[in-house]
């Protein structure tokens, strides 16, 4: 059933789940009974993927809730999910059960319509300008934004371990819980703590989460990541401020990519 915001209405991760298993049948029944007739089903297969992607991701709780529950049904059905799996390459891999490879190609191909602004009523006719998925996942690229910060995470992922490592033998604060609190954790990589701080970087630790999670561990060092990055560009920019030599003078304007970004770890650790 859609939830009512105000005057619009936002489609709930069961309706797009439902959805989803829905097209599941109907690709069974196309890859049975007309793949060697006909690719026009098979773009309006992805049409119907793309615009289920629109409807989740227009609400991020939608989408994460969605990539949720797929992810669950996947894992039931012995699919594994990697936590850097893009949420539009997720939603493929639910209807078509295919492999990563031509998961992948769909997924670019979808992208590459995304990328171009071809809504999901459009796709078809989209993908057969383009000469087939194969011609057209060829018109993705990986934008600007996207590379940069993937290339910013790993660059900076040693700095993370090696901050980490050292946090352990020079803490900042050690403090006792509860045994129950760990019992399910202590052995893990993290135990992770719930605090609240205010503005001048002060912190009241306020428990434990008696849970581990990997997609959260990696969600939180690639944070951890992008922030000494960031500090570092700080650095480099008050030194060269001292030198008086403008960061800013020859700065490229950055154009906001509309390609989808999301991952599968980032949803779910929001």
């Amino acid at each position: 059933m859609a939830k009512q915001t105000g005057s619009k209405s936002v489609v709930s991760a069961t309706t797009i789940v439902n959805k989803a298993d829905t097209l599941v049948k109907q690709r069974e029944s196309f890859e049975q009974n007309e793949y060697a007739r006909s690719n026009q089903r098979l773009y309006e297969l992805l049409a119907e993927v793309l615009e289920m992607y629109e409807q989740a991701s227009s609400n991020k709780t939608v989408l994460a809730e969605t990539v949720k529950q797929m992810k669950h049904k996947l894992e039931a059905d012995k699919v594994r999910v990697q936590t850097n799996t893009l949420a539009l390459t997720l939603f493929v891999r639910y209807v078509f059960r295919t492999d990563r490879q031509r998961s992948m190609n769909y997924s670019r191909t979808l992208q590459a319509a995304i990328q171009q602004e071809i809504s999901a009523k459009q796709l078809a006719q989209f993908i057969e300008d383009c000469g087939g998925v194969e011609s057209c996942k060829k018109q993705f690229t990986k934008s600007e934004t996207v590379v940069a910060k993937e290339t910013t995470i790993a660059s900076n992922m040693d700095v993370v371990e090696e901050t980490l490592a050292n946090a352990v033998e020079n803490p900042l604060a050690t403090f006792k819980v509860a045994e129950s609190f760990v019992a399910d954790t202590y052995n893990k990589d993290f135990v992770f703590v719930i605090g609240k701080a205010d503005k001048q970087g002060n912190i009241k630790a306020l428990g434990t989460v008696p849970a581990y999670s990997a997609v959260m561990t990696k969600w939180a060092k690639q944070q951890l990541a992008l922030y000494f990055s960031k500090q570092q560009e700080l650095a480099k920019k008050s030194i060269n401020t001292k030198r008086k030599v403008s960061a800013l003078a020859n700065a490229k304007s950055v154009v906001k990519s509309k390609t989808p970004t999301e991952t599968v770890g980032e949803l779910l650790a929001a």
